[in-house]
């Protein structure tokens, strides 16, 4: 904040001694000059004008960020000047309102609501420090065109295909680091798109996301199998899409990516464990599903069979109360490594089996 000397109208207004103009030029400091002053009737100006007390001042106090300027009439009650006892005391006068509405007062908490509002929805998008590559396919315009602008605005370099097929040549040309692509395309849809992307070394680095409807756990644990990164909803907002490239940027490291060894990855939120753990005992996979939740937790698997399991921070509890605190989780990611299993059968229960001892469990505990 900073005052101004003005020049005040004598002829129009032979009360007011002086003109002072107030400037807050940040949020912050109109909020505590508000709560400190304003909202008690006065305000402090640190100025070398000392004037007199009882001296009628003019006064114009503008709001930060073209929020306006709230005119009033103040007399001096206390003029501050040098003190040899403080030499870092502020000059300055101490001012009380004289003709200051419930209006004017109205509008700066108004706008200090409204510009609040704003600070914390800003503050909670993602603010991107690297530049990414960004290919946008769909058939359909508007949500190529409206994924494409926000992510430009964001600062990343975007191109855009209408199918599979002109997204696999723009791959090939420039492979990029993210693809956003819808799945029900004409010429090539995301699915074979996504199996021909995985198939070439070149785009083993590239991350994929599908932009879609679909919302059966199949149709998601199929994407998951083909090597898909994340989901994002139609329709989503610009918060949801920025929010899912930065969280996805943060756990995949791009360009460091080894999709040789073909590990199962998704989201919990997007397919529960034990669908994932069904398809394991089906497929007769062999090696360890890590989950990372609450906490950190890796299930033992040899021939779709599950073995034994192990949770980070958590001792006393049995392998089979472990399983069903983790069935508990609705949030986290897991992958599924395959490996090699030597760990000694704690489980006692093939996968469908721990699947049913677990939900008879969970009622237990929950009536």
């Amino acid at each position: 904040m900073n005052s101004e000397d003005g020049h005040s109208d004598r002829r129009k207004s032979p009360r007011v001694q002086a003109g002072f103009r107030v400037k807050y030029s940040t949020l912050d400091q109109l909020v505590l000059a508000y709560t400190k002053n304003i909202s008690k009737g006065g305000l402090f100006i640190a100025t070398e004008r000392l004037l007199p007390v009882n001296s009628v001042v003019r006064l114009i106090i503008s709001l930060p960020s073209d929020g306006g300027e709230i005119p009033c009439i103040a007399r001096v009650v206390r003029a501050m000047g040098p003190d040899e006892d403080n030499p870092h005391r502020k000059h300055g006068l101490a001012l009380e309102f004289l003709d200051v509405s419930a209006g004017s007062i109205e509008h700066i908490e108004e706008f200090m609501s409204s510009a609040a509002t704003k600070e914390a929805e800003a503050s909670m998008l993602p603010t991107f420090d690297y530049r990414l590559s960004i290919l946008v396919v769909d058939d359909e315009k508007i949500y190529r065109e409206n994924a494409a602008k926000i992510l430009r605005e964001q600062g990343h370099d975007v191109t855009t295909a209408e199918d599979g097929l002109k997204g696999l040549a723009a791959c090939l040309r420039n492979p990029p680091d993210i693809v956003l692509t819808d799945v029900n395309m004409p010429l090539m849809d995301g699915w074979n798109f996504l199996r021909t992307i995985r198939a070439r070394p070149s785009l083993s680095s590239t991350l994929v996301v599908f932009q879609t409807t679909l919302n059966s756990e199949k149709e998601r644990l199929k994407g998951y199998q083909l090597g898909v990164d994340d989901y994002l909803a139609k329709p989503y907002s610009a918060e949801e899409l920025m929010l899912r490239i930065e969280r996805l940027f943060q756990r995949t490291s791009v360009g460091s990516r080894d999709l040789s060894k073909k590990a199962l990855r998704g989201d919990l939120e997007q397919v529960s464990l034990p669908t994932v753990l069904s398809m394991l005992e089906l497929e007769q996979k062999t090696g360890v599903v890590i989950i990372v939740g609450p906490h950190l937790c890796r299930l033992y698997v040899r021939h779709g069979r599950p073995m034994s399991i192990e949770m980070d921070g958590i001792k006393g509890k049995t392998p089979i109360a472990l399983v069903v605190e983790l069935f508990r989780w609705t949030k986290g990611q897991f992958e599924f490594a395959p490996q090699d299993i030597h760990a000694a059968d704690e489980l006692q229960l093939s996968m469908q089996g721990l699947l049913m001892e677990a939900a008879r469990l969970t009622d237990e505990e929950d009536r």
